[in-house]
């Protein structure tokens, strides 16, 4: 010991490593904070510009609709033998304040497009843009091409030259309707739309309305966004005067129209530029901070280590909601932000658990709920008897299935939604809900049915979770059987041939089919229809059936379930019965594993009875 030289104190050692510590973790948490306020601060400008271009293009796509329904109306009352509108077409064209001209053309038999009326308004720039015919003839074109077409007027605020296609591009006799509409709001929106830069364009390079001083090679370095399929969505883009932009873009769900709003990047992200200059100062006065504190900062840790001796007590006795206040930025210090972190932690995940119980809670009413949706397991109706039976495979299911008779036809009902769970549930709402709106309708028909069936599970879902489909009516006067499908896995027509069925006796109802409710929005859907005899037996399912697996994964398969459903069809009298040996059987097999999809089943058996 006697040659050992103090070189360098505990206590220096200890005061630069309090003083070390701190600063390069501030560092790090400045270059960190920075980045992630950069990033944050540009998902927010994204999300802001998709809003202010969601906005712009949903009031877009009312306007143009205003158009349209106005336009349409004047067109409605041209009379084509006199070649002129009727009086309620020009007092309408007249009363609409808004409307300055229009006109119709028509597309004839071998292919070419004749002007066959036009009305206007004593305004100066209605006048020339009746009388400018290559202008015309030039809309004509764009509109026959793409349906919709808009631009701004020149010279002439607030007025857009708008043309619409009435009918199909190769539908004979269809009608194009060009003309002037006052457009104020429109116009006004997009010049107010703030530090964003927005308009409407076309795939083809046209700027519709909004932002004219938008230049062709913008355009064209724009084209990925405007031929995107997606209704919306963001990018980061270089633009032709050398800006980074932050661009946003929404359909405006008419034509092939687009809204783009886009925002100079270095713009956008001045307030981080100036966080960074305010952080390095604050760094700067921090680290001076820290240097003095650290020379006290030895004294300080056996009262840090008391403090947290005393926190653990109280956590102990289960008091989470306790901070113990770091007094250095070294491993006690350390120390400490650790236990708030942990005591923070058991408090979230103890409230976690509560949400989870609330949560289930609530799936246990939406459960509830949906069994509100299905009828009575059995009912009767004249000669047709139905049974049915439905098993989620969990809380909340995505199959549905109903009957209703209207008048003297009975309606079977059914329909599995994509998945399971509660977004499929939703679905399955929908769908019944529509049902009992399309049951009060007048000579309903099972492929009319479920083109309205259809259209609504697509504006409820916006193609994001689809359904197949199955609807049958039977008329208990002529004993047919007609049905449509969407997708939807057919139903089994039983027909004792001689004595039980056989598999002969299957036949699969696929004669027609369409693609899955909410993938086409405006898909019309075939139908066909057979004739019942009495002793008829239908089985109805949904494809879960085919997937009930036992505890070794090994699935029931379509064999087994065809050859249980002629087992419990020729063996078991009643049509309850047979349901239930089907359901036995499967539970059976299943073992108590958990269901892989939902798994329903309908029978329905036509039964004449002795007078």
């Amino acid at each position: 010991m006697k040659h050992f030289k103090l070189r360098l104190s505990l206590r220096f050692k200890l005061l630069l490593l309090l003083v070390s510590l701190p600063l390069i973790t501030l560092s790090l948490y400045l270059v960190m904070a920075t980045d992630l306020f950069q990033q944050d601060k540009i998902a927010y400008v994204f999300d802001s510009s998709a809003t202010v271009s969601r906005a712009l293009a949903t009031q877009t796509r009312m306007e143009l609709q205003n158009v349209y329904s106005g336009f349409r109306g004047v067109a409605e009352h041209f009379d084509i033998d006199s070649g002129d509108f009727s009086p309620t077409g020009k007092n309408m064209f007249q009363n609409n304040a808004r409307m300055h001209a229009l006109v119709l053309i028509r597309r004839q038999a071998d292919g070419s497009y004749r002007k066959i009326a036009q009305i206007g308004k004593e305004a100066e720039f209605a006048t020339k843009f009746l009388d400018d015919t290559t202008q015309i003839d030039q809309l004509r074109e764009q509109t026959a091409e793409r349906t919709v077409v808009v631009r701004e007027l020149p010279n002439s605020p607030s007025v857009l030259v708008v043309g619409f296609r009435f009918g199909e591009k190769t539908e004979e006799n269809h009608l194009i309707a060009l003309g002037l509409y006052q457009s104020d709001d429109l116009i006004n929106a997009f010049q107010g739309s703030g530090s964003y830069s927005s308009f409407v364009a076309s795939p083809a390079g046209d700027v519709a309305v909004g932002s004219m001083d938008v230049i062709a090679t913008d355009l064209e370095l724009l084209q990925p966004l405007l031929q995107n399929t997606a209704n919306e969505g963001t990018s980061e883009m270089a633009l032709s005067d050398g800006s980074i932009y932050l661009i946003s873009f929404a359909s405006v769900g008419m034509g092939d129209l687009r809204v783009i709003s886009r925002v100079d990047k270095s713009k956008a992200l001045k307030a981080v530029q100036v966080l960074i200059a305010k952080s390095i100062l604050f760094f700067i006065a921090l680290g001076a901070s820290t240097l003095l504190i650290s020379v006290f900062a030895s004294s300080q840790l056996t009262s840090t280590i008391r403090e947290l001796f005393e926190a653990t007590r109280k956590v102990a006795q289960g008091d989470f909601n306790i901070q113990v206040k770091p007094k250095s930025t070294d491993e006690v210090g350390g120390l400490a932000e650790s236990f708030n972190w942990m005591a923070a932690e058991v408090s979230r995940l103890l409230n976690e658990t509560a949400e989870k119980a609330r949560m289930e809670s609530e799936l246990s009413t939406v459960k509830t709920v949906q069994e509100t949706l299905f009828p009575p397991s059995q009912s009767q109706f004249g000669p047709v008897s139905i049974a049915g039976h439905f098993e989620p495979a969990s809380e909340c299911g995505g199959d549905w299935w109903s009957y209703s008779r209207v008048g003297n036809k009975v309606f079977i009902w059914i329909g599995d939604a994509t998945g399971h769970g509660a977004p499929a549930a939703l679905i399955t709402s929908a769908a019944r809900s529509a049902s009992a709106v399309i049951e009060c309708l007048p000579d309903i028909t099972p492929g009319s049915a479920l083109s309205i069936l259809n259209r609504a599970i697509h504006q409820t879902s916006k193609g994001q979770i689809m359904m197949t489909f199955f609807i049958a009516c039977i008329d208990l006067e002529n004993r047919r059987f007609s049905y449509a499908s969407a997708s939807h896995d057919p139903p089994y027509l039983m027909r004792k041939s001689g004595g039980k069925i056989t598999k002969k006796d299957l036949r699969p109802l696929n004669d027609v089919n369409g693609p899955r409710l909410g993938e086409k929005k405006d898909h019309i859907y075939e139908e066909t229809e057979v004739e019942f005899q009495s002793g008829d037996i239908i089985f109805f399912y949904t494809d879960g059936i085919l997937d009930v697996q036992d505890p070794n994964g090994k699935k029931w398969g379509e064999r087994t379930f065809l050859k249980t459903l002629m087992d419990k069809v020729n063996t078991e009298p009643e049509l309850n019965a047979k349901l239930g040996g089907i359901c036995k059987e499967i539970e059976q097999f299943r073992g108590g594993a958990q269901l892989i999809d939902d798994v329903t089943m309908v029978i329905c058996e036509y039964q004449e009875r002795a007078a």
